[in-house]
């Protein structure tokens, strides 16, 4: 402070301007909105409005180990087919044989299928213990623990005629990056094939799995067909998964909320969204402890007998929320690709953070 009597005029401190942060969308690199939709921890949820993607920002795909940790008992049975699985293999236009890459195979499951339809099959994966029971449950030997880019790397002139990759997609922070590197597996007029969670679906209070660190993007039939066609591809087929009797069900619980899962389980039940910021083997110990709970246990059976306690019900009603446009859970796409791309894509398109500076 000056002191009296003086003639000195005060010092003006000056600041270096604070970078404003503008989120870009990183499916097609539009500026998203000022404020979020939503928030999960310390993650916003913003919809573009340019292509109609929901995103997930600040938000990190977590490594194997996080997903060997969460994702458990993968390497311990064999898993049904999902529904996108099942659109593919009973798809009139999708391709009956050739190469097939799926990208992020979990436990072979869909692998297996496929090479008993006649396609000849490669799948990677990051989890080493799904890998592990693929090859010994299947008898799948070309399958592997890696990711996108290592895969690419260590497989550098392998091409194939069909790439798959079902419920992976929204697991991507950069799903730009991501399916640059498919195509890069791709032969010319290939075709791709996958799902992911319905946006648009009908869903009561929360999905306990569409959130950070697990799903980092929500796609809508729009969003999906944008994303693609811009990226060179032609749209051969899209489906919403129906809805049935058993999503029905489920949902129609939601509706009757009893809090009666927190209190006999004795704690608030955890979702994928509250390991977002733990160590691996604090989510190992944690799922020890729920696994090993004969509480949580009894939560999880009544849980279950209350949504099929719901099942004469959805019967019931399914037509008319079929009627009224409710849909199941998955969104299916087949793609080809086309030897002219319209619109060539520009590049890695990740979620930036670019400084404007005042």
């Amino acid at each position: 402070m000056n002191q009296a009597g003086t003639d000195r005029a005060p010092t003006e401190v000056k600041t270096p301007a604070m970078p404003v942060i503008e989120l870009r969308c990183p499916a097609c690199g539009k500026p998203g909105p000022d404020g979020p939709l939503e928030k999960s921890h310390e993650a916003g949820l913003y919809s573009c409005p340019g292509c109609d993607l929901q995103f997930w920002y600040p938000a990190k795909m977590p490594g194997a180990d996080w997903y060997e940790a969460t994702y458990r008992g993968r390497d311990t049975k064999a898993m049904p087919l999902e529904p996108g699985h099942l659109f593919f293999l009973d798809d009139p236009h999708a391709p009956k044989i050739g190469r097939l890459l799926d990208i992020g195979c979990g436990n072979g499951s869909f692998l297996a299928a496929a090479r008993d339809a006649g396609f000849e099959v490669t799948g990677f994966e990051p989890d080493h213990n799904a890998v592990r029971f693929a090859q010994s449950n299947y008898g799948l030997k070309n399958v592997f623990a890696s990711v996108p880019e290592e895969f690419r790397r260590e497989h550098p002139d392998e091409i194939f005629d069909v790439v798959t990759f079902f419920e992976v997609l929204e697991h991507q922070e950069d799903p730009q990056k991501f399916l640059d590197t498919a195509k890069s597996f791709l032969a010319a007029n290939g075709y791709v094939a996958l799902s992911v969670p319905n946006r648009t679906r009908w869903q009561v209070g929360m999905d306990p799995l569409d959130y950070p660190p697990n799903h980092l993007t929500r796609w809508s039939p729009k969003a999906l067909r944008n994303f693609t066609e811009r990226n060179g591809f032609e749209v051969i087929s899209i489906r919403q998964q129906p809805l049935t009797t058993r999503r029905a069900a489920q949902m129609l619980s939601g509706l009757l909320t009893t809090g009666m899962v927190s209190r006999v389980a004795g704690e608030k039940p955890l979702v994928l969204a509250d390991f977002a910021e733990m160590p691996v083997d604090t989510i190992q110990q944690k799922m020890d402890r729920l696994a090993n709970d004969p509480r949580h246990g009894l939560a999880m059976r009544l849980a279950g007998w209350k949504s099929r306690l719901m099942m004469p019900v959805a019967v019931f009603l399914l037509p008319f929320l079929r009627r009224r446009g409710f849909t199941g859970l998955y969104l299916y796409c087949l793609l080809r690709r086309r030897l002219s791309p319209a619109v060539a894509p520009s590049g890695n398109q990740s979620p930036t953070r670019r400084d404007v500076r005042a």
